[in-house]
């Protein structure tokens, strides 16, 4: 039995469906049944209700299990209590890991986060670079601070396998974790803002269907204590938009916006966030983070875990086909 955390997310949702395909039984760990994608009383799987920060939850959830992909992660720009980053993304992967060492499951499979990483303009740049700050945000602190102690303490005493997601996109739920799918729906009704700087900074675009396999031969034949970057096509932002807009004939312009302007319009926006609690549009972390370079090599999984990387262009076109099949020329 595996036991599959964050399957109301982005990627975990994506996991659970090829689960579900393969006909693998498994069991999710939610809050809240009603976020799933997926009907758990017509699959192969269970619902454990729970979260990363009740330790009671975890070791009922591991029950019968003996391995388990953990994906589920505090993602959000921002949060009013910081330290829930800490909380969730820190303290329940090592709560996780506890439980799943008393319950004596054999193999986790845990996402990171390029971020983890930090910053990189080298598409050499592997699963050896050690991030040691300034962070952005957070959020990246947080999942920073998560591998230091993996590979202090945790990788060590745990059977973990780490990976590294690039910037996903791809067909899915539109959560906080699907950046890029949001850009996709803003640029199509009209309503993009505008690229922070330049459009050249390089991401590393990792299609979602790609990282998902990666996840589940991981679980098969990884090994613990091993580190994976499961980067994409190195691409700029301007490619990303040059190339959505070639596949739907929507020309709509990208506007750029200075670093600084960002950085004025995210501070408004946590102080509206502050004072009325909604979530913001943009903070003066994002800015940063757009104001880098996050490319990567993927060899590493490309040799051991047969990790596929899909032209920028080819998982575009999949996306939108999916997404708004009405633009694609047949």
């Amino acid at each position: 039995m595996i036991l599959l955390t964050g399957a109301s997310g982005y990627l975990g949702s994506g996991i659970a469906r090829e689960l579900i395909a393969r006909r693998r039984p498994f069991r999710v760990l939610v809050r809240d049944a009603k976020r799933l994608g997926f009907d758990p009383r017509t699959s192969h799987s269970e619902v454990a209700l729970g979260d990363l920060r009740d330790r009671q939850a975890l070791r009922s959830a591991l029950q019968g299990v003996d391995a388990v992909i953990h994906t589920a992660a505090l993602v959000k720009m921002w949060v009013r209590d910081r330290r829930d980053f800490w909380r969730v993304n820190v303290e329940g992967l090592q709560n996780l890991l506890q439980a799943a060492e008393q319950a004596a499951v054999q193999r986790v499979v845990y996402t990171s986060s390029f971020l983890a990483l930090g910053p990189s303009a080298d598409v050499n740049a592997d699963e050896r670079l050690h991030h040691a700050g300034p962070y952005s945000d957070a959020y990246e602190e947080s999942k920073a601070r998560a591998l230091e102690w993996l590979r202090g303490e945790g990788l060590r005493r745990f059977p973990i396998i780490v990976m590294f997601p690039g910037v996903i996109y791809g067909p899915g739920p539109k959560t906080e974790g699907n950046l890029m799918g949001g850009m996709i729906d803003q640029y199509l009704a009209g309503k993009f803002p505008g690229l922070l700087g330049s459009g050249e900074q390089r991401w590393s675009f990792a299609f979602i269907s790609d990282v998902v396999t990666a996840h589940l031969a991981a679980f098969e034949k990884g090994k613990p204590g091993e580190e994976y970057v499961l980067g994409g096509d190195n691409r700029s932002l301007n490619d990303f938009f040059r190339i959505l807009a070639d596949f739907t004939h929507v020309r709509t312009p990208v506007r750029h916006l200075p670093f600084a302007l960002g950085k004025v319009a995210g501070a408004m926006e946590l102080v509206r966030a502050r004072a009325f609690g909604h979530s913001p549009r943009l903070t003066p972390g994002v800015v940063e983070i757009f104001k880098h370079d996050w490319v990567y090599s993927s060899a590493k999984a490309i040799r051991d875990l047969d990790y596929w990387v899909a032209p920028l262009e080819e998982g575009l076109l999949k996306t939108l086909k999916e997404r708004t099949p009405s633009l694609i020329p047949r």
